[in-house]
């Protein structure tokens, strides 16, 4: 155990701006992304809601968050294939009386668990490179003569402890999960010390905090299809043809002699 030197003044110093609680905003690649709601605070109370903060559930409410050893537990956007979870985002909130301390080498890596045959694909793929400290997130050296880096929490107060990258974020790109099926959850762990009044600094401990994601498949709507009558193709009839035999040319060649022998003496009749 520690004790915290001069912790007063150190959290008024390292206290930053609140915003809305563990989130994300469900986008195409191609859509543009929305910049979260801002909303400054002074050190007392603050726990209200704000664009992409998830709906806080019970932990009992889903298996799932018991086999993840999950602390806190939030329901998340309904996701489809192809789509990508991007401003990812995670509160940490204290929700207890005292001070709260947390050490920057002490943070660990949120990770993206799947459900089923299921695919995210992460953007950069090395998880670690993906998050960060929030911009709200002032890492200031310890009074103790630590090297550490250190943020205090005042009690009652929540501020964006960790988010993604600019563009990174997870992509669902395949699974064999039905419509509504659960088939990722994002796990937040949160390592903070609590301080009491007396300043003294007890052990780390570890808080998860995990977001729920359904799956919302697109709906096929197949129409009855009505029985086709074929139609039996149009036959033209064929042209009638005149077929001359061996007695017909006879008669035909007979026939033009006596006209030629006519013609003949009717010429000479006129001489």
């Amino acid at each position: 155990m520690q004790k915290v030197l001069s912790f007063l003044a150190i959290a008024t110093l390292t206290t930053g701006v609140a915003f809305a609680a563990t989130g994300d905003i469900v986008v195409s690649p191609t859509s543009p992304v929305l910049a979260p709601t801002v909303q400054m605070n002074t050190p007392t109370a603050n726990t209200s809601m704000s664009l992409g903060e998830k709906r806080s559930v019970t932990c009992a409410s889903n298996a799932a968050f018991g086999t993840n050893s999950c602390d806190e537990c939030f329901d998340g956007w309904s996701v489809t294939v192809g789509k990508r979870l991007t401003w990812l985002f995670d509160n940490w909130t204290n929700n207890t009386t005292v001070l709260m301390i947390a050490y920057q080498s002490e943070q660990k890596n949120p990770n993206m668990i799947s459900f089923g045959a299921t695919t995210w694909i992460a953007s950069p793929t090395d998880e670690s490179k993906l998050w960060k400290s929030s911009s709200d997130i002032i890492w200031a050296p310890s009074q103790t003569g630590s090297t550490k880096l250190q943020y205090i929490l005042w009690a009652g107060q929540k501020v964006r402890f960790l988010e993604a990258d600019l563009g990174a974020g997870y992509t669902l790109t395949k699974t064999d999960r039905k419509n509504g099926d659960l088939v990722g959850m994002m796990k937040y762990p949160i390592v903070a010390h609590a301080i009491d009044g007396a300043g003294n600094e007890g052990a780390a401990k570890t808080n998860y905090e995990c977001v729920a994601y359904n799956l919302s498949a697109a709906t096929v709507i197949i129409n009855p299809t009505t029985p086709v009558t074929p139609v039996k193709p149009k036959v033209t009839p064929e042209i009638t043809k005149t077929q001359t035999g061996p007695a017909e040319t006879i008669v035909l060649i007979l026939a033009a002699f006596f006209i030629a022998f006519g013609l003949m003496f009717s010429l000479r009749k006129r001489i």
